[in-house]
């Protein structure tokens, strides 16, 4: 196309465009902006509402508050499930550093049940030592009815160590109303230790009278170097809050004096190593008086050591 014909065909275009302009001024309509963008489609317009509603939330604020209800949700849950927790923690770490009971040694164990023993020691075979408390270990066992005291120790990599001291079981005391009674182990100091129902120490002596636990220290005291004497006692009597009637094996009765315990025990000694006194069944020997020995022996009682006559009198001195 040559020069002369390009420039026709835009003063062609630049006349129609003149044209419109005009027939468009002249019936009213406005020119269409060339520049203008098209028309946008209702539903864009609303998504770019919402868009911009959106971008003006708080959301930084928000964020933050998400993340402090899911921290406090996490820490309920967690205090709530806390034993299941450390439990599961504890395992996992004794796993992994092989931190785990492979045996227990116990010492001094007599008269606690084993069961208890490893009950009140929360220790068992393959049980985890992560954060094992030997301090409270030890309380729970001194909290058992014969321990008197207790040591516990871990000895690396997986031993522990337990020593029980037990209370020495020396007498028995019926304590209770008539129809509700039971009968008691004493430890030395007159506490009760146990109720014996199952009458497992019935080779104890028995204690009897108001008061009698409060004074069996001192009588055991008094009894423990004549060991033969206190072989065969089976009941002491505490009376009048004074002093100690005492019964034997053979039946023999021993009225203790107020105040001179020791000494008396000392005389009945030396009788039972002379006259075998104790052996008089149902007799009594009466300490009583400071200057005298009073023996009553039943009418049965024939001719002993003790008296070379033939028919027995109710009184010897």
């Amino acid at each position: 196309m040559s020069k002369n014909d390009n420039q026709s065909l835009g003063d062609l275009f630049q006349n129609a465009g003149i044209r419109r302009e005009a027939i468009a001024q002249a019936t009213g309509e406005a020119r269409p902006d060339p520049n203008a963008q098209p028309a946008m489609p209702w539903w864009r317009k609303k998504l770019m509402g919402l868009e911009q509603q959106t971008a003006r939330l708080p959301w930084r604020q928000m964020s933050q508050t998400c993340i402090l209800l899911v921290a406090l949700a996490v820490g309920y849950w967690g205090w709530q499930n806390r034993a299941w927790l450390n439990d599961r923690l504890t395992t996992a770490i004794a796993e992994a550093t092989g931190a785990t009971v492979q045996k227990i040694e116990v010492t001094g164990l007599v008269n606690t049940p084993q069961p208890d023993l490893l009950q009140a020691l929360q220790l068992k075979r393959g049980s985890s030592l992560v954060g094992f408390d030997a301090s409270a270990a030890r309380a729970r066992l001194e909290a058992l009815p014969w321990v008197r005291l207790a040591s516990v120790e871990r000895q690396l990599p997986a031993t522990v160590k337990v020593q029980v001291y037990e209370h020495v079981p020396l007498a028995r005391m019926i304590s209770g109303t008539t129809g509700a009674s039971e009968v008691w182990v004493l430890n030395a100091q007159g506490t009760g230790i146990i109720a014996d129902s199952a009458n497992t120490f019935v080779g104890l002596p028995l204690l009897q009278g108001a008061g009698a636990p409060a004074q069996a220290a001192a009588l055991f005291n008094v009894l423990q170097p004549h060991g033969n004497l206190l072989n065969q006692l089976r009941e002491a009597e505490w009376v009048g809050n004074r002093r100690w009637d005492l019964r034997f094996v053979s039946g023999v009765t021993v009225l203790m004096p107020e105040g001179r315990a020791a000494e008396a025990m000392a005389l009945l000694q030396r009788l039972e190593e002379a006259r075998h006194v104790l052996t008089l069944n149902d007799g009594t020997v009466d300490l009583r008086l400071a200057d005298r020995i009073v023996l009553r022996l039943p009418a049965t009682v024939p001719v002993t050591p003790v008296t070379t006559r033939d028919t027995s009198p109710s009184e010897a001195q």
